[in-house]
């Protein structure tokens, strides 16, 4: 019986083997890397390795909803309108009412201050958007850089994966480029704004070569920060 797997699925591989390693934490990643080089590219078999294993999994993805944007206000006409009540505003666009529910947090945010606390680009567009399918608009904040829209997003300054709360004294305006380089690491946000400028990219470097030497870079910078706890 042949099985037709219809949609989009994400391959999950988990390759596992032995090492046994001497010298600092960054030899030892580069020797694995290596063995996965070869592994990938044929030149090492699973023979070679001890304890080798390979298990293979699909992962049905979700359908990606597609954002649309309904219309572009100025942030003053969104912010002053914010709100901890259980209310609605009326906004029109093209002749059309939308009410939007203008408790967020992320507004309140955005209300402390439009920048991004790493990089300090500013937003400037509060779009009021739209997930394709869903009944309900929202407003999301966006700056604008070399002509394009970057999202602002609320950053959690402590991660929640370190202990850090869900509440507006443990967030701070960061755009999504940012967080996004931040993820659930314990950085300053100084040291956020280096790994941007190293991700601006001015060396043209390829995306393999600016991905590792962020990486890298990001590292060191997370075992200095735990050198300075102990």
């Amino acid at each position: 019986m042949e099985i037709c797997i219809l949609g989009n699925y994400k391959v999950i591989a988990t390759l596992t083997w032995e090492v046994e390693t001497q010298g600092s934490r960054d030899d030892s990643l580069d020797l694995i890397k290596a063995q996965l080089g070869e592994i990938l590219d044929g030149s090492k078999g699973q023979k070679e390795l001890d304890s080798f294993s390979l298990n293979l999994a699909l992962v049905k993805m979700k359908k990606r909803k597609r954002l649309v944007h309904l219309g572009e206000f100025d942030p003053n006409e969104v912010i002053p309108y914010i709100t901890n009540e259980e209310s609605r505003r009326q906004y029109i666009v093209n002749g059309q009412s939308y009410f939007v529910r203008m408790n967020s947090d992320r507004y309140f945010v955005f209300k402390d201050s439009l920048s991004c606390a790493a990089c300090g680009i500013t937003g400037t567009k509060m779009i009021l958007d739209i997930n394709q399918g869903d009944n309900n608009p929202h407003f999301n904040l966006y700056a604008v850089e070399n002509d394009d829209l970057v999202l602002m997003t609320k950053d959690h300054i402590i991660p929640k994966s370190k202990g850090g709360l869900n509440d507006l004294s443990n967030y701070a305006t960061m755009c999504s480029i940012c967080n996004n380089l931040k993820s659930n690491y314990q950085l300053t946000y100084d040291q956020v704004a280096d790994l941007r400028k190293l991700h601006n990219n001015d060396s043209k470097l390829s995306k393999k070569e600016l991905k590792d030497l962020i990486n890298s870079e990001r590292r060191k910078m997370v075992d200095k920060n735990s050198e300075g706890e102990t």
